[in-house]
């Protein structure tokens, strides 16, 4: 009978990306890391610098839509719900540009709701700029009778209109307090403010943490009595170390700042931490986003990166890289999501902390860095004219590949697809390093050790991130 359970389960996992199960029952769940998946039907989440906030068996899911302009102007706001964390039915725009003449020409960002009992309202607070640059440094708040309605955008403004205010996010305590965090002073404090009873204001600034050390994204979790804060650094689009921090006071007593997760955070930069509670214990989701904008795409074609949080102690944090992460939201487990073993060819990549394999799942067939050599990271080098080869994918059988004109992203295609956009011939690096040529673009083949960046760029292009081992 176990038998007829796993082998339920893992069809169930396959199958997790073509069905609507929203409503149905919460099992584990394993998602693709570091790629912008789908909703149930079928279109890209778009759920940039988000948040989640949980009621019932329902964890909602929101995140920002920008407008396709030139400066990236706020489009909406957008609203997922899912029982498992991976199957999420889009809900509602519950923002827009048009939901008040001060929408219609700004950038919104890191939007985060939480719920009044007292009030019975969900409150959005949200980082709010003009549409062109962010001078205006302002936090927003919006609020809505219903979790999933068209939320009634109140007001912006520097809060207690005097301190700068840019990446932020919302905490609620314990005993219903509620906390908005946010970067000042031109990023390089953060400053902890209390909301009002009702959350619609903001009544003091309650600590300034850490003041000149330039942090911002800020995500916030307590557990056993003890307050956790990530931050990254302020370097732009650019990935860079993410931090962690502890006290038993959200005003006083935190600790030094301590390096988690890799120097590049596994090229992703925070979002929310949701705590998952099952019926065998509670794990942590570090939500981050994989920006677009590192790269030169659009900030809609980010992608979104989530890790387990690790408690190792009260005080010692760590997070490792998981290439799938494998959720239940009905036990509370989350660990890195297991890969088959396999041998044959692999395309590697070696300048990071961790050894990554070029990988294309079968599930949607969405491309990753896998720290393991399995039949998803397998490939058979077929030789077309003695310089060039196509790379068939073992698991697959299809052919890595690309194509410049639309949207210059990595693929599979079917193998009676066999021109110049499947062919690819190797160029010496030195070292025993290789760059993988495009032929009918003439580019490199590009990715950095997590995946991000993946596609072809200009020969000009000669850093380690173009460089592979073949083996």
């Amino acid at each position: 009978m176990k038998w007829v359970v796993h082998v339920l389960a893992a069809w169930l996992i396959v199958l997790g990306g073509t069905h609507a199960a929203s409503t149905a029952e919460a099992a584990e769940q394993v998602l693709v890391n570091a790629n912008q998946w789908k909703d149930t039907s079928g279109n890209p989440i778009q759920a940039h610098a988000g948040g989640v906030i949980k009621e019932g068996n329902y964890y909602y899911w929101i995140g920002v839509e920008r407008n396709m302009d030139t400066d990236w102007t706020f489009k909406q706001i957008n609203m997922y719900r899912s029982m498992d964390l991976k199957n999420w039915e889009f809900l509602n725009t519950i923002l827009t540009q048009n939901s008040s003449p001060d929408l219609n020409w700004c950038k919104i960002e890191r939007p985060k709701i939480v719920y009044n009992a007292s009030t019975s309202q969900y409150v959005m607070w949200m980082h709010y700029e003009e549409g062109d640059n962010y001078n205006l440094a302002q936090a927003a708040v919006a609020v809505s009778s219903t979790i999933d309605g068209n939320y009634t955008f109140l007001s912006h403004a520097r809060p207690l209109n005097t301190h700068m205010s840019r990446d932020a996010t919302l905490f609620k305590d314990d005993d219903g307090t509620a906390y908005f965090i946010s970067s000042a002073k031109g990023n390089a404090d953060l400053n902890v403010y209390r909301l009002t009873s009702d959350y619609l204001g903001i009544d003091t600034l309650v600590a300034t943490l850490w003041p000149g050390s330039y942090r911002e994204a800020p995500a916030m979790v307590k557990r056993d009595g003890y307050y956790y804060l990530l931050t990254s650094g302020a370097t732009g689009w650019s990935y860079n170390q993410a931090k962690y921090a502890y006290s038993t006071n959200i005003t006083s007593g935190w600790s030094s700042l301590m390096n988690i997760g890799s120097p590049s955070t596994y090229e992703s930069q925070g979002n929310y931490i949701v705590p998952v509670t099952g019926t065998n214990e509670t794990s942590y989701l570090y939500m981050t986003d994989r920006h677009a904008g590192a790269f030169g795409d659009h900030f809609n074609y980010g992608k979104y990166v989530w890790h387990e949080l690790q408690f190792n102690s009260q005080t010692n944090v760590s997070m490792s890289w998981y290439p799938k992460i494998s959720i239940n939201t009905a036990t509370g487990d989350i660990h890195k999501g297991n890969q088959n073993v396999d041998t044959g060819l692999v395309i590697k990549k070696d300048f990071g902390p961790d050894n990554t394999y070029l990988s294309i799942s079968y599930d949607g067939e969405y491309p990753y860095m896998s720290t393991a050599i399995s039949a998803e990271s397998t490939w058979i080098k077929e030789d077309v004219d003695g310089t060039y080869f196509r790379l068939k994918h073992k698991r697959t059988g299809k052919y890595l590949h690309n194509d410049p004109a639309v949207d210059n992203k990595m693929s599979l295609i079917d193998p009676q697809w066999t021109g110049a956009n499947v062919q690819w011939k190797l160029v010496d690096a030195g070292g025993g390093y290789y760059r993988l040529q495009h032929k009918s673009s003439g580019q490199w083949l590009r990715a950095y050790p997590y995946g991000a960046g993946l596609g072809l760029v200009d020969t000009t292009n000669t850093g380690n991130h173009t460089k592979w081992l073949l083996q």
